[in-house]
């Protein structure tokens, strides 16, 4: 059957139409498609039902105290937590504080401090625990002298001011101007000083209570003043020792009782003299340098009390100050901070040794024997440690020195 003219403008037009959608769709798929990623369906998947093992996923991390996750350990390759010789990590127990003549407290592990940047008085223990000790503030404070087993003070300021204050029980009371090096006997119930009056002769070596009351006259200094260490003795027999040269290498070093005992004195061969006593009060570590150092400090020891004072007296061999050193409580071994750079002269000139690291030295004082313990890092591993004065806890666990920077350093020796 022919179709009508109508019917074949119905199937033309349907056929262009359908044309035109067919070629917009190829148009669309070759030019304007978005491309999909292949997928590769793995075989043999292991599909997990229900919560993974939350143990499994934790094996290999620690967790601190504080919950933050830690990897691995913080102390550097080829660095011990304990000094054995080598490079020893530390731990700063006052960072960025630059304490002001630090002292051990009466338990044998904290120290004690002023902090000049806030005008207070600290006590930090072996694990950097810091503890303001009273209330009290006072400003520009220029030396301290600490009271050994409490917490009684002396201040000097840059104006000749003295003050003595009680830090638990707020006591202050002043004391003369022309008094100055002030020490605390062991027990604390008297401190030594040198009284330097405008008259030369009226300057005297002193004792008092620490609130300058029952004051006397132990010698006189007249002149000589700059020769006498007000130093009190650990057994409480001495006040100060002296020191007057013998000829032009040679000084003798002499001890002043509290009740005019004449202890007789030792020879100590060399110049800059510095000392430190024993904790038992029977030996006294020193330092002196000479031609025969080639200027360098150099370490002694001798007996030091009644009358075994100058015997046992021994070279130690250790080019540094007695003041970078500390005594164990048993007072036979003395750790000390030693230059790795003992410059020519810096005995004489100790400003050599700025910038210069040390290393920490154990010595027998008994046998003479000596070893270096530890080689002193940062959590950088940079040895830049300079030993400005050192004190060993009483448990011999650990020993604290203060650095250049002023900051108190801990290195564990167990």
């Amino acid at each position: 059957m022919e179709m009508t003219e109508a019917q074949k403008k119905v199937v033309y037009s349907t056929i262009f139409l359908l044309g035109v959608v067919a070629i917009a769709f190829l148009l669309w798929y070759v030019f304007f498609r978005k491309p999909v990623s292949d997928v590769i369906i793995a075989e043999n998947v292991n599909v997990v039902t229900g919560l993974p093992n939350i143990n499994d996923l934790l094996q290999n991390i620690n967790i601190n105290v504080n919950g933050e996750p830690v990897n691995e350990d913080p102390t550097l390759p080829g660095v011990d937590r304990v000094a054995r010789g080598g490079l020893t990590d530390t731990d700063v127990l006052t960072p960025g504080v630059n304490a002001l003549d630090p002292v051990v407290d009466g338990d044998g592990s904290s120290m004690r401090f002023y902090n000049p940047d806030d005008n207070k008085f600290y006590r930090v223990d072996g694990e950097g625990n810091i503890s303001q000790i009273g209330s009290a503030e006072f400003p520009d404070v220029e030396s301290i002298s600490w009271g050994n087993t409490t917490d009684e003070v002396i201040l000097e300021f840059p104006d000749g001011s003295n003050v003595y204050y009680d830090l638990k029980s707020g006591r202050q009371v002043t004391l003369p101007k022309e008094a100055t090096e002030f020490d605390f006997s062991p027990t604390d119930s008297q401190i030594s000083f040198k009284y330097l009056h405008t008259d030369k002769e009226r300057r005297v070596l002193a004792v008092a209570n620490p609130d300058g009351t029952g004051a006397r006259t132990l010698e006189s200094l007249g002149q000589n003043e700059g020769n006498v260490t007000v130093e009190w003795s650990p057994t409480g027999k001495v006040a100060a020792h002296y020191s007057e040269f013998v000829d032009l290498y040679r000084q003798e070093l002499g001890f002043v009782g509290l009740k005019g005992e004449n202890f007789k004195g030792t020879v100590v061969e060399g110049r800059g003299l510095r000392t430190e006593y024993a904790p038992n009060g029977e030996q006294m570590l020193y330092s002196v340098y000479s031609n025969a150092t080639d200027n360098k400090a150099s370490l002694w020891v001798v007996d030091a009390d009644g009358n075994d004072i100058g015997k046992n007296r021994k070279e130690l061999e250790v080019n540094t100050f007695a003041n970078k050193c500390g005594f164990s409580s048993s007072s036979q071994y003395v750790y000390c901070g030693v230059p790795q750079d003992a410059k020519s002269g810096f005995g004489l000139v100790p400003e050599l040794l700025d910038g210069v690291p040390d290393d920490i030295y154990r010595i027998d004082t008994k046998t003479g024997l000596k070893s270096k313990i530890a080689t002193p890092v940062n959590d950088a591993g940079n040895n830049d440690y300079q030993v400005q004065s050192l004190t060993v806890s009483d448990d011999g666990k650990y020993l604290i020195f203060q650095d250049a920077s002023g900051e108190l350093i801990k290195v564990s020796l167990q």
